[in-house]
């Protein structure tokens, strides 16, 4: 299997110990051979988004911008209307399901 699930709010972690899994998590996973992650980081309860969310996915986005990983999608903008997810779908058909629900809990990443 290409995908690998990585659940950052699992044990209730701190925002530190949320990024330090994330970080550890995506490097085991680049070594196991894995081509695509599904992040689940959860909205937060404050329903603007928590901040477990918010820095996840500035740091991704670094990585994009720094060619580390090569792309990011946000679940709520996961769908066939964008063209990235599209992409992402030929590549990986078990994102299926994904396209048909918008998830702000979620980022699918491309390693």
């Amino acid at each position: 299997m290409n995908i690998k699930e990585i659940n950052l709010e699992e044990g209730m972690p701190t925002c530190d110990e949320a990024m330090d899994r994330l970080k550890s998590e995506l490097k085991f996973a680049k070594q196991s051979k894995y081509k695509c992650v599904i992040l689940v980081h959860g909205y937060g309860s404050s329903g603007k988004g928590g901040v477990i969310r918010i820095k996840s996915r500035q740091w991704l986005n670094a990585q994009v911008r720094n060619g580390k990983i090569k792309a990011v999608v946000n679940g709520e903008d996961f769908n066939i209307l964008n063209s990235k997810a599209r992409e992402l779908r030929e590549k990986f058909p078990e994102l299926e399901n994904y396209l048909r629900v918008t998830n702000h809990g979620i980022t699918i990443v491309e390693l």
